[in-house]
Order: C-alpha cells, then structure tokens, then sequence
C-alpha cells in the first residue's frame, strides 16, 4: 500500500530519536513499561540482558536495568551515549546476532516484530532464542480491527506487519515455551509473552 503525505511525514519526524521518545511518552509509554516492570519483578535475577530493538534505550532505563542496547538504526543509539555514556550500544540486525550461544539471561524486544516482515521474523527467533539462556520478554501491540484507536494508532505507525496475538504466540513458538501470554491495553492493545527457548526447557534449566 502506497504511504500517504502524512504517513511520509510522521515517518519522517519520528526517526528523529528526541522526537521518537516524545511520541512514546505521548502514547503512554510509563504505564507500558509498569507493565513490563512488574512482570520482570516476578522474573529471577539477571546478569545481562540484551534489549533488541532498543531504539535509544527508552523502556530499558525506564524499567531500571541497563541492558546491552542493540538496534539496526545507529542514530537513537548514538543519542543513547550522548545521555548514558556508559550505556553498551551495538548497531547490528537482529537476524544475525553478534554473540554467543546462552550469551544473556534476559532478552527484552518491545514493539519491533510488527517493523519485521514474516520471512525475516523467523529467523529472528531462531536467534532471540539462540543467545538466550533464561526468559525473553516479548511486548507487542497486537493488531485489532475492531478497536478504534488501535486503526488510526496503526495507520499512521513505520510498521507494516502488525499481527495477532494467535500469529504471535504461534511464531514465538517455533522455537520459545511460552509460559505467559497477557494482554492489556493503554491506547494499543498489547501482547507480553513471557518465554523460555525450547532447548532450556527440554534441558531442565
């Protein structure tokens, strides 16, 4: 589908990293992310996390941990440094994860599967499980025709490939044991899967 001049222009402003995390705070991303915090509150302790798709870190400050931020985009994570200059920021694709097998107890990746489209998606979940030894944390807003403001959220969002929650949870799947699957809404309707790779599951950890 052809974007329009205001979707260009919303695309535009807010891939600009200052203009990105005021959109996010705009469109209630402290209650978002008090989700999120409470959920990894009943999670065992970790001692590193990877944040894929962190733009520039936003929820993982948010949620008071300091993650390794990854993102394909260099710019929010250079605005990440200028803010957090001892924040660890790696510019790499997320289908190809420049790290070790188990290399992280805690793997967050919030609101980037629906900028994913489903052949690459596959692959990237093969790898989010792959570097993850204990739980991923996997926040999505979920696609619902039948909510009002989740078409006009969705019209103007970057993201092209928004998903159910049956689509997500089956993709998860693939190579995740998904322990919790909640939804909640604050503007969005939300999806936050709490999941374990199969591999540790079958292993006992």
């Amino acid at each position: 589908m052809k974007e329009t001049f205001l979707q260009r222009l919303a695309a535009s402003l807010v891939s600009r990293p200052l203009v990105y995390e005021l959109v996010q705070s705009l469109a209630g991303q402290e209650k978002v992310a008090e989700r999120l915090r409470a959920t990894l509150n009943r999670l065992p302790p970790h001692r590193r996390a990877l944040d894929v798709g962190s733009a520039a870190g936003g929820f993982a400050l948010r949620i008071g941990i300091a993650p390794v931020c990854l993102d394909l985009d260099p710019r929010p994570l250079l605005a990440l440094r200028r803010r957090e200059p001892s924040a660890k920021a790696l510019a790499a694709d997320a289908a190809r994860l420049p790290f070790s097998d188990g290399a992280f107890d805690l793997t967050l990746c919030v609101a980037i599967v629906h900028h994913i489209d489903d052949g690459t998606l596959g692959r990237v979940v093969s790898e989010l499980s792959r570097v993850t030894s204990g739980y991923l944390l996997l926040l999505e807003p979920l696609r619902n025709d039948a909510r009002r403001v989740s078409r006009w959220l969705w019209h103007y969002d970057r993201g092209r490939h928004a998903r159910t929650r049956e689509e997500l949870v089956a993709i998860l799947g693939r190579s995740f044991h998904v322990d919790e699957a909640m939804e909640f809404a604050v503007y969005h309707q939300y999806l936050l899967c709490v999941a374990r790779p199969v591999a540790s599951v079958r292993g006992g950890r």
